[in-house]
């Protein structure tokens, strides 16, 4: 089974270079003869500014060569807030969530994939205090609880952490401290392989408590270190993921055609400041 790892498209009219990268991808998914796509967020330039970007993102995905899966990120449905007493810029709304569920599915979901249990979160909940996050949690429970012993991977736009699980200054970028520490707990009754994310467009791979935490990079374009800290490798490509029975093969993939554009290069910069 051949997975691909998508995450940060930005996919909008006014992202001419954005969306030529993405066609770089949907040629090298064909090539490869992939099985399934999931795309880890932020699959519109910026949503909450113009939700047309929705559709348009959408559009662009038609007839991809493979099954094509998604999970949401901020800039498809807004934020959540990095700590009880910090807001989020544009936080998670009703109207985006229910256009982004017509339009691309489920925003949380369970696969069996070759004996594999492959859990896809929308991360953009956690300590939102909604009552989407709460059907989350219940449907998650539901699902640990039918698990089993089969190897489970986690799939969502936000990494966990940076450093520790306990770490605890408020970022954007990372899963809240008390959802994490409640998703975690939940997360150690699974056979738990691997989480992927996507969010902070550069790549990282570490190994946490038997786990590896990915981070997928952005397939659209990079931020320089005077806009954002520099965590893992600042390029732009895929992730291909490979199952063969009890086994797993991750690679980072910068294919050709995919160039490797920076943020404050871009028309749009300021949008997503």
């Amino acid at each position: 089974m051949r997975i691909a790892l998508v995450s940060d498209s930005h996919l909008a009219t006014i992202a001419p270079d954005c969306n030529a990268n993405w066609q770089a991808v949907r040629e090298f998914v064909t090539r490869c003869g992939v099985d399934l796509t999931v795309h880890l967020g932020d699959i519109a330039l910026d949503a909450p500014t113009d939700v047309s970007q929705l559709y348009a993102a959408r559009t662009v995905c038609d007839a991809w060569p493979s099954a094509l899966r998604f999970v949401p990120g901020n800039h498809d449905v807004g934020d959540n807030p990095p700590a009880p007493d910090v807001p989020a810029k544009h936080p998670v709304e009703r109207r985006l969530l229910e256009q982004y569920r017509m339009i691309y599915g489920p925003d949380f979901w369970a696969a069996d994939v070759d004996g594999w249990l492959i859990i896809g979160l929308n991360a953009q909940l956690f300590g939102s205090g909604s009552d989407y996050e709460a059907a989350q949690w219940r449907w998650l429970e539901q699902r640990i609880d039918d698990a089993g012993v089969r190897p489970a991977i986690l799939m969502q736009h936000k990494p966990l952490f940076q450093n520790t699980r306990d770490d605890a200054l408020p970022h954007i970028r990372y899963v809240p401290l008390e959802p994490r520490r409640r998703l975690l707990a939940m997360l150690a009754r699974l056979n738990l392989r691997i989480v992927f994310s996507g969010h902070a467009h550069q790549y990282l791979d570490r190994t946490f408590d038997g786990i590896r935490h990915i981070w997928i990079p952005s397939t659209s374009f990079f931020i320089p270190d005077n806009e954002q800290e520099r965590v893992g490798e600042k390029v732009t490509g895929l992730g291909l993921l490979e199952i063969d029975g009890d086994s797993y093969r991750i690679d980072l993939v910068c294919p050709e055609g995919v160039v490797r554009h920076s943020l404050v290069e871009q028309p749009f910069h300021r949008i997503l400041k």
